[in-house]
């Protein structure tokens, strides 16, 4: 998936069509084709920062990488916001978008890009560079996606919890921050995220 020139061609999607459904269905059948067979979960509209901006598709597997999208009716009015925010929590982040928009987007050079194009009149996927892993994340951001039980749970775990149970979740991801090394608290977040989708089919029964 991160190797440039790699092209993913739609079956059904016809190119002229295309809105932002089409093409994130089109990159959520990309990376399940990719990660075949692996333990990699693909997430939709992730808040980030209590809610400040959503990934659009994110995976999550030894890695938590986000996705970006920007079909060719979106215009680039919220994207400062987006990639600062999503440059302060993932492990890897990409924009998805036409090949012009991506000329014009300004990113940090880790950053990846996957071209939206049309092929022989079917919507395809290109990755046009790949992504490098984020130099710079932000450890109270990235402690902001646990919610508070999931937040407490890895203080437990980590014998770091004593004084913060019964207070606000904000309390117990500054204590995170304060007592968790980066890499174990990615590792927290990832196992939380992947229990997710479990936990949200539970609490709507």
């Amino acid at each position: 998936m991160n190797r440039a020139g790699s092209i993913f061609i739609a079956r059904k999607i016809r190119a002229k069509k295309a809105g932002d459904p089409e093409v994130r269905q089109l990159l959520k059948e990309y990376l399940h084709a990719i990660h075949d067979g692996s333990d990699t979960l693909v997430l939709e509209e992730l808040g980030l920062c209590a809610g400040d901006v959503r990934i659009d598709v994110a995976s999550v597997n030894g890695e938590f990488s986000g996705f970006e999208i920007k079909s060719p009716s979106d215009t680039l009015a919220r994207w400062p916001n987006q990639r600062r925010i999503y440059s302060r929590v993932v492990d890897r982040a990409w924009l998805v978008a036409p090949t012009r928009t991506l000329e014009k987007a300004r990113m940090p050079a880790w950053w990846g890009q996957i071209a939206v194009f049309d092929s022989d009149d079917k919507l395809a996927l290109r990755v046009v560079r790949p992504s490098g892993l984020n130099p710079s994340a932000d450890a109270l951001s990235i402690a902001r996606l646990l919610w508070h039980d999931e937040a407490i749970d890895a203080l437990k775990r980590t014998g770091h919890a004593r004084g913060v149970i019964s207070k606000p979740r904000q309390c117990a991801w500054e204590r995170i921050v304060e007592r968790m090394p980066l890499d174990d608290l990615r590792a927290a977040v990832r196992a939380a995220l992947k229990h997710r989708p479990e936990r949200i089919a539970q609490l709507r029964k």
